[in-house]
């Protein structure tokens, strides 16, 4: 696989997890429910640490890392629900956007990981498919809670 593509690759989980981070971050500061304020705030901080984590490894393969998100297209609806159902107050419609995009990311994490990734990027991936894995499967119980 050429740097190029490693490159794309990467961007492509950066654009993805960077509009995760900006959700997180627009759902902590709008929720009513101080719970999920604190883990959302905590998921922010989470996905911006990815993204650093991301963007090092574009620059090290010689390219121009993404520095921001894309909230377009049916990949990145989920935030836009997500801060409609924030805004509307239902804890288990915001819950499920959560999920919703917890598994649009790990869609993506697991495309890039069938790819011919150097291995010490696909480790990097791996581990934080393995982060995004615990909080979707953290939202669905949480949203079976709320049921």
């Amino acid at each position: 696989m050429g740097k190029d593509e490693i490159v794309d690759t990467l961007n492509d989980l950066i654009r993805i997890v960077e509009d995760s981070h900006e959700g997180y971050r627009q759902a902590s500061e709008t929720g009513d429910d101080e719970d999920l304020k604190a883990l959302f705030g905590d998921l922010a901080a989470q996905r911006g640490a990815i993204v650093l984590e991301l963007q090092r490894l574009v620059a090290a393969q010689g390219g121009a890392p993404d520095i921001g998100g894309t909230i377009v297209g049916g990949a990145h609806r989920f935030f836009l629900g997500l801060r409609s159902a924030v805004l509307g107050h239902e804890r288990e419609a915001i819950l499920a956007e959560v999920q919703r995009g917890e598994t649009e990311c790990v869609r993506r994490f697991d495309e890039a990981l069938a790819k011919e990734l150097p291995p010490e990027i696909a480790e990097v991936i791996s581990r934080h498919l393995a982060r995004i894995r615990v909080d979707r499967d953290r939202m669905a119980a949480l949203r079976n809670a709320a049921a």
